[in-house]
């Protein structure tokens, strides 16, 4: 088997079989039908939680969370005390692009996310929602934005489904929107293919997919949540003839430039059936406490200052909205923080939970290791055995324990000490709002990630059919194997069988993980860290 010396790469953020082959019988991606009629292709799991920023890190370093460091969209900043959003700067092992321009190769990438601030590579690197505007994602090459600017003024990294749409005429037109936002990414293929002729990878994500299925899955009408409704269903399968134009456009491209095509998601999706309040089962099995009437005037003080502080920002720019200012991890959540021994600050694809231990928190509850094993064992517990109060469901069938899955001290590396996944069917909520149920409907979010994405590979010599099934982390070494270059002993994936006539070599480069805690020179600015929070509101995120 001989590889083109070219491959491009197409991401498509939260794809997933479900709901493309149902597309696909009724007619509405014909590209992506000829693409597989000669890819090898199958399921692609995904990280753990799986969500965004952490498995689009995987797709670009070849390993899990627990080594290139970002689990979420967002990072518990111990010392601040603080949600901080994350960004490459964090990532803790090289990817892929930096590899192959490290080997000469010249790359493109553009819209993934966990790209910025953009590295310094031999091509072009155009961040993606990690971003905080168009203009910081363009950065790093300023000749490409002047002509992006003036050819493809419609390109943009805005979150186009903000809410489930409410007619069909407004399903429609963000539809259309896009459709056209997939055609803008196109032309900027085109660009950078006319700019950087000499390319060997080339790789473009395409996020708005996301959002569309968290706010628009039951109009897909493919599962026992399906609504029929022909109007709103017809709207709803135009983003899937969309999708499908961009990849009959980029096909196009890899057909006039020899190179192979890959085509993955970073998760799946499937129907949401409401939210499950992780706090709410730590506080009734006593591992959080809320204040007395004591704790919550302090509490009120605190949400004085972080007001005032918001105010004054908000009188530089009218247009911002409070909720994403960036508060106290105190002034957010109303515990008692001397009695609390545990607590779930973020995430939405799982409950991230941190004790509350005196090496992060100075007076902290948990001073002792028995201590802080004890508690972890029954915080695991009682995540384990919550139930659906109607259902009997386990809420959280699936508690990793950070520190023995990964070998690793969580207090030192900044991560949390358990990842509980959900019942696959429920979204985390970490926010205390009133009331005392443990699950509730959220009509704002009838779709979720699944663990399950896409993967397909087309180029010479690879036998075409459903015969791949595959993880994450093996994208990455994939990639580096398809040009013939060593794979990293620190990226645990494996190239993909469908390469297995291409010689394999792995050795240490001497790039191996960074220890924590990881105090990168970059951090996003408070403004800048507003506008990311607001696009991931934006986005369903932050829940």
């Amino acid at each position: 088997m001989q590889t083109s010396e070219r491959l491009l790469l197409i991401g498509l953020d939260g794809a997933t079989w479900t709901a493309l082959d149902p597309m696909r019988k009724r007619g509405l991606m014909p590209n992506l039908d000829a693409l597989l009629a000669r890819s090898a292709y199958g399921p692609l799991q995904s990280t753990i939680p799986p969500m965004t920023s952490a498995a689009w890190t995987t797709v670009m370093t070849g390993c899990g969370p627990a080594r290139h460091g970002v689990f979420d969209h967002r990072y518990f900043d111990i010392p601040a005390n603080r949600m901080r959003v994350n960004h490459a700067g964090r990532v803790r092992v090289p990817t892929f692009f930096q590899l192959l321009s490290q080997a000469g190769r010249t790359v493109v990438s553009l819209n993934v996310p966990v790209t910025y601030p953009p590295s310094n590579v031999k091509g072009l690197m155009v961040s993606g929602i990690d971003a905080p505007h168009l203009d910081a994602a363009l950065s790093g090459s300023p000749k490409f934005a002047e002509r992006l600017r003036a050819e493809v003024p419609g390109y943009h990294i805005r979150a186009l489904w903000k809410r489930p749409p409410q007619s069909a005429e407004e399903m429609k037109a963000n539809a259309d929107a896009t459709t056209d936002l997939g055609r803008c990414r196109v032309k900027a293929v085109r660009i950078a293919d006319e700019m950087h002729p000499d390319w060997s990878a080339l790789m473009v994500q395409f996020q708005n997919l996301d959002p569309f299925q968290h706010r628009a899955w039951r109009y897909l009408n493919i599962d026992e949540t399906g609504i029929e409704h022909p109007a709103m269903n017809a709207a709803a399968g135009e983003v899937y003839r969309g999708i499908d134009e961009a990849i009959g456009g980029l096909c196009e491209l890899a057909d006039k430039r020899g190179a192979g095509v890959m085509v993955m998601s970073d998760h799946g999706f499937g129907p949401c059936l409401g939210r499950v309040h992780a706090n709410r089962i730590l506080i009734d099995a006593g591992i959080a406490a809320l204040p007395g009437i004591l704790g919550t005037l302090r509490r009120r003080g605190r949400q004085l200052i972080d007001h005032a502080r918001t105010f004054q920002a908000k009188r530089n720019d009218p247009e911002a909205r409070s909720a994403t200012f960036e508060h106290s991890l105190k002034a957010q959540y109303p515990f008692n923080w001397w009695k609390t021994l545990a607590f779930v600050p973020h995430q939405d694809t799982a409950a991230m939970m941190y004790l509350n231990r005196s090496d992060r928190h100075a007076g902290a509850a948990l001073a002792t290791p028995r201590q802080r094993e004890e508690v972890l064992l029954a915080a695991s517990n009682a995540l384990a055995e919550a139930r659906h109060p109607e259902t009997g469901v386990s809420l959280f069938p699936k508690i990793v324990n950070v520190a023995q899955a990964y070998n690793v001290d969580p207090a030192r590396e900044g991560f949390p000490d358990l990842v509980a996944l959900p019942d696959e069917n429920y979204w985390v909520r970490t926010k205390l709002s009133p009331g005392s149920a443990w699950v509730e409907a959220d009509d704002n979010l009838p779709g979720t990630h699944r663990p399950e994405g896409i993967v397909a590979v087309s180029g010479v010599g690879i036998t075409p059919g459903r015969n791949l099934d595959a993880h994450l982390n093996d994208i990455a070494p994939s990639v580096l194997k398809w040009f013939q270059l060593a794979i990293p002993d620190h990226m645990e994936g494996k190239p993909l069988p469908c390469l297995s006539a291409l010689p394999t070599v792995r050795h240490d480069n001497g790039s191996s993980p960074v220890k924590g805690p990881h105090r990168p020179d970059f951090e996003f600015s408070d403004e800048e860290q507003k506008l990311i929070e607001q696009r991931l509101l934006d986005l369903g995120y932050l829940g």
